[in-house]
């Protein structure tokens, strides 16, 4: 059998071949320097199932290279100063699973080929710098269960879409700069167990939403602008084991009688006038 080699150029600008086996059903290319990669080698291997390019200098990557008829099923270009990606070939990548884009760098990005994506699990968008999101095309994919769009720049996000993802398990949001977040459509996210909201310049929190949110364990909204915080809405969260109010400029707490969590963080060296309420 022929040996698939790969013609890449690392960042000092020499140019080497790589190679990958003769059918190779994973390709992991993680901190080797490179600059640019000719994937076209890979269009025949209609067995390659992985493919990770992450922790390298490539300023662009050509995913139609690999074809219609691609059959991977966990991408990762995580940190790669790519700044932009077409990534409308991946329309066309059936299997994909698993789409890692966490540090590349980005200041926009077209999820519209989500649409076509029915079996995306999980999408990493973290660590990049993005302003605006339009996540309508996640309400296509129906088997999602991580998302994380943390260490962004959003001032506003709308979180609509995510109604339709009634197998969200984990999302961070955190360490973005909203002025305000509506929380209600998570309210049919009755899978969700651990949602990050920290790191913001929020002042007020609604978690009337959670009502519904049984399976939920952890919750971490530490350093916030939050003076008052009512977990009423927790009182069902029969499962939940950590609540980080943490770094919170907290003032009063409200707390629903009989609610039960392992693990209730708050500012060690600050007085809370702690509100035992019925939920």
């Amino acid at each position: 059998m022929i040996e698939v080699a790969l013609t890449c150029q690392l960042s000092d600008g020499t140019t080497i071949k790589k190679s990958v086996g003769t059918k190779p059903t994973q390709v992991s290319l993680t901190r080797n320097s490179l600059k640019d990669i000719d994937l076209t080698p890979l269009r025949s291997c209609l067995e390659l199932n992985v493919l990770d390019l992450a922790h390298n200098q490539l300023n662009k990557v050509d995913l139609s290279q690999l074809g219609l008829e691609c059959g991977v099923e966990r991408l990762s270009l995580s940190y790669n100063p790519l700044q932009k990606i077409d990534l409308e070939p991946l329309k066309d990548w059936k299997k994909l699973e698993i789409l890692r884009l966490t540090g590349c760098e980005l200041d926009s990005i077209d999820l519209e080929f989500l649409s076509e994506l029915k079996h995306l699990k999980q999408l990493s968008l973290s660590f990049n710098n993005l302003i605006e999101l339009d996540m309508w095309p996640l309400a296509s994919c129906p088997e999602l269960e991580i998302l994380t769009v943390n260490r962004n720049r959003f001032t506003s996000l709308d979180l609509s879409p995510l109604a339709h993802c009634a197998s969200l398990k984990t999302l961070n949001l955190g360490d973005n700069d909203y002025q305000t977040i509506d929380l209600s459509p998570l309210a049919k996210c009755t899978n969700l167990y651990s949602l990050v909201l920290n790191k913001t310049p929020l002042d007020t929190i609604d978690l009337t939403p959670f009502e519904s949110l049984k399976n939920l364990q952890g919750l971490d909204m530490s350093r916030n602008s939050f003076r008052t915080v009512d977990l009423r809405p927790l009182l069902l969260c029969n499962d939940m084991y950590e609540v980080n109010l943490e770094d919170n400029p907290l003032e009063s707490l409200i707390v629903p009688k009989g609610f039960e969590c392992a693990a209730l963080k708050l500012n060690v060296d600050s007085e809370i006038e702690m509100v035992e309420r019925d939920g």
